[in-house]
Protein backbone atom coordinates (compact mmCIF):
# COMPACT_ATOMS: atom_id res chain seq x y z
CA UNK A 1 0.00 0.00 0.00
CA UNK A 2 1.31 3.77 -0.84
CA UNK A 3 0.01 6.03 1.96
CA UNK A 4 1.02 9.62 2.46
CA UNK A 5 -0.18 8.74 6.03
CA UNK A 6 1.88 5.83 6.85
CA UNK A 7 0.87 5.61 9.81
CA UNK A 8 -2.91 4.90 9.57
CA UNK A 9 -2.33 1.50 7.85
CA UNK A 10 0.50 0.34 9.87
CA UNK A 11 -1.55 0.88 12.89
CA UNK A 12 -4.15 -1.00 10.82
CA UNK A 13 -1.98 -4.10 10.62
CA UNK A 14 -1.25 -3.28 6.30
CA UNK A 15 2.06 -5.75 6.29
CA UNK A 16 3.70 -3.23 3.48
CA UNK A 17 3.40 0.26 3.27
CA UNK A 18 5.47 2.56 0.96
CA UNK A 19 5.47 6.35 2.04
CA UNK A 20 3.66 8.47 -0.74
CA UNK A 21 4.33 12.11 -1.33
CA UNK A 22 1.06 14.29 -0.26
CA UNK A 23 -2.79 13.30 -0.07
CA UNK A 24 -3.36 14.27 -3.36
CA UNK A 25 -0.38 13.47 -5.32
CA UNK A 26 0.41 9.77 -3.89
CA UNK A 27 3.08 8.76 -6.45
CA UNK A 28 3.98 12.76 -7.74
CA UNK A 29 4.82 16.10 -6.79
CA UNK A 30 3.00 18.98 -9.35
CA UNK A 31 5.82 21.45 -7.79
CA UNK A 32 8.41 19.38 -9.49
CA UNK A 33 9.08 19.74 -13.57
CA UNK A 34 7.77 16.67 -15.62
CA UNK A 35 11.18 14.69 -15.87
CA UNK A 36 11.42 15.23 -12.35
CA UNK A 37 7.72 14.00 -11.25
CA UNK A 38 8.33 11.07 -13.71
CA UNK A 39 11.61 10.36 -11.88
CA UNK A 40 9.50 10.64 -8.53
CA UNK A 41 7.00 8.45 -9.94
CA UNK A 42 9.03 5.50 -11.19
CA UNK A 43 10.82 6.15 -7.66
CA UNK A 44 8.11 4.95 -5.26
CA UNK A 45 7.04 2.56 -7.78
CA UNK A 46 10.55 0.76 -7.72
CA UNK A 47 10.08 0.79 -3.98
CA UNK A 48 6.78 -0.82 -4.08
CA UNK A 49 8.09 -3.44 -6.23
CA UNK A 50 11.18 -3.74 -3.60
CA UNK A 51 8.22 -3.94 -0.67
CA UNK A 52 6.38 -6.90 -2.45
CA UNK A 53 9.65 -8.86 -2.98
CA UNK A 54 10.24 -8.26 0.78
CA UNK A 55 9.41 -11.04 3.30
CA UNK A 56 7.77 -9.44 6.36
CA UNK A 57 6.62 -10.94 9.79
CA UNK A 58 5.00 -7.24 10.91
CA UNK A 59 4.00 -4.35 9.37
CA UNK A 60 7.12 -2.66 7.59
CA UNK A 61 6.77 0.98 6.10
CA UNK A 62 9.49 1.16 2.93
CA UNK A 63 10.84 4.03 2.31
CA UNK A 64 12.06 5.35 -0.95
CA UNK A 65 15.47 5.22 -1.68
CA UNK A 66 16.70 9.32 -3.03
CA UNK A 67 20.33 7.71 -4.35
CA UNK A 68 18.06 6.39 -7.07
CA UNK A 69 16.73 9.63 -8.47
CA UNK A 70 19.42 12.34 -7.99
CA UNK A 71 17.95 15.10 -9.78
CA UNK A 72 14.63 14.76 -7.70
CA UNK A 73 16.58 15.10 -4.38
CA UNK A 74 18.26 18.14 -5.62
CA UNK A 75 14.93 19.64 -7.11
CA UNK A 76 12.61 18.77 -3.45
CA UNK A 77 15.39 20.20 -1.36
CA UNK A 78 16.15 23.64 -3.27
CA UNK A 79 12.41 23.85 -3.09
CA UNK A 80 12.49 24.29 0.87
Amino acid sequence: MVSALPSVPLTLGAHRVVRGIRVEHLCGDPTLSPESDRELMLLIARTALRAIKTQVQEPTLFEREETQAPSVHRELVGAS
